[in-house]
């Protein structure tokens, strides 16, 4: 007779589904690239510190090799991540083909002619750490297994290595792929505002126009030097000088460093200091009381709501007869600008869209509202204005707390 009773389910000794908030790890489809890079490289300097740290002597020859192949891998795994991150943004051309060559890899960004300095620094550091690894295993088989693929015995011709000194090289090598990571996130930032060369990125960009100093000092002699400098430390012939330079004079807040100021669209710095100071004046300064805990929802001072009521009704019906539909979104712009740390070269594209949002509103009152409560509205106009090119505008608004 057939046996009918329930089989006990089979749980999956490594990926069975456990509600337990505390050792869950997020893996698969709520993982990224970023967990294999950062993992790899953490094993690497866990388990070196915990075999020097805990003195774990009898462990010294059998965890040597784990310790160096998740070096070696994390290494691998973040040149490609650099080269697939840098072809996204369009600055190298093609990918690599997949494979485990991380000399080949490291060759593939350094002749790929990136246009960042700071970046092409960084890949130049990684040098001694690829050479190495990519020396005693060409393709990260040698460290994974005691024979390589020629039947051969794995890291011939070594017999020892010093943990200490890997130890002191992984920490090396963890702060310059650290940095590499986050010149990736800095550049994918930078990119879209559109203000670079092929040669140089915005931050290039940037140091560039610290170089040169105020546009008005560029026909003294003392610029044919600093044109000089400039040329020869970012690699940059006569024309490709007049590109970077043109880039900055697109650019709002470069511009803006060189002396050459951009102004609103809309809004002209008198509506702009008219505005705030209504604003200003609506929202005084208060004191700072310890023993202030806020309002009392149990017992209210209603004389006290009803004025503060009607001084926002006065606020929001006088910055209506004043600014028009463009001129609001143009200070609304600055504010969020301001306040996000939004690049200046997006201000075109944020004030259209806002134009586009009063417009499509019933009434302009709701956004007159929301932008004249903000409590931050004046510092955050002071960094906006600054940030889309007019800094004069910024130290203006930042002087009505002054008066």
């Amino acid at each position: 007779m057939a046996d009918t009773r329930t089989k006990p389910k089979s749980i999956d000794p490594f990926f069975e589904v456990i509600a337990d908030g505390e050792w869950n790890a997020c893996v698969g489809v709520q993982g990224n690239a970023l967990n294999y890079v950062d993992g790899y490289l953490e094993a690497a300097r866990e388990l070196i510190a915990a075999v020097i740290d805990k003195r774990l002597f009898a462990s010294r020859d059998t965890l040597a090799m784990p310790i160096l192949y998740n070096c070696r891998h994390a290494l691998e795994l973040s040149l490609k991540f650099a080269i697939d991150r840098l072809h996204r943004i369009e600055m190298i051309a093609a990918t690599h083909p997949v494979n485990h060559d991380i000399h080949s890899h490291w060759q593939h960004l350094r002749s790929a002619g990136v246009g960042d300095a700071q970046l092409v620094r960084i890949i130049g550091e990684l040098e001694p750490f690829v050479t190495s690894l990519a020396g005693i295993d060409e393709d990260g088989q040698e460290l994974r297994y005691a024979t390589n693929r020629d039947g051969g015995k794995s890291l011939g011709g070594i017999a020892i290595v010093n943990l200490p000194l890997i130890r002191h090289s992984i920490d090396a090598m963890s702060a310059i792929l650290e940095r590499l990571k986050n010149r990736l996130f800095d550049l994918e930032d930078e990119r879209p505002t559109g203000t670079h060369t092929k040669e140089c990125s915005r931050a290039d960009l940037e140091e560039i126009a610290r170089v040169l100093g105020d546009h008005a000092t560029w026909c003294e002699p003392s610029f044919d030097e600093k044109k000089r400098q400039v040329m020869e430390r970012f690699g940059l012939g006569s024309r490709k000088f007049s590109a970077a330079v043109d880039a900055i004079r697109r650019s709002r807040p470069l511009a803006a460093m060189v002396g050459l100021e951009s102004e609103l669209r809309y809004l002209s710095d008198d509506k702009a200091i008219a505005a705030l100071e209504l604003w200003a004046k609506a929202h005084p300064v208060k004191v700072y009381d310890p023993e202030d805990l806020g309002m009392d929802y149990f017992d209210r001072d209603w004389d006290k709501f009803r004025e503060e009521a009607r001084i926002a009704h006065e606020l929001y019906q006088a910055v209506l007869e004043l600014l028009t539909v463009e001129e609001l979104a143009d200070l609304q712009v600055l504010f969020y600008i301001g306040r996000d740390r939004i690049k200046g070269e997006h201000y075109d594209d944020h004030l259209e869209r806002t134009i586009a949002e009063h417009q499509a509103a019933k009434t302009l009152w709701e956004g007159v509202h929301h932008l004249m409560s903000k409590t931050s509205l004046l510092d955050a106009a002071v960094d906006g204005a600054a940030t889309v090119g007019r800094p004069s505008l910024g130290a203006k608004i930042r002087a009505i707390r002054l008066r």
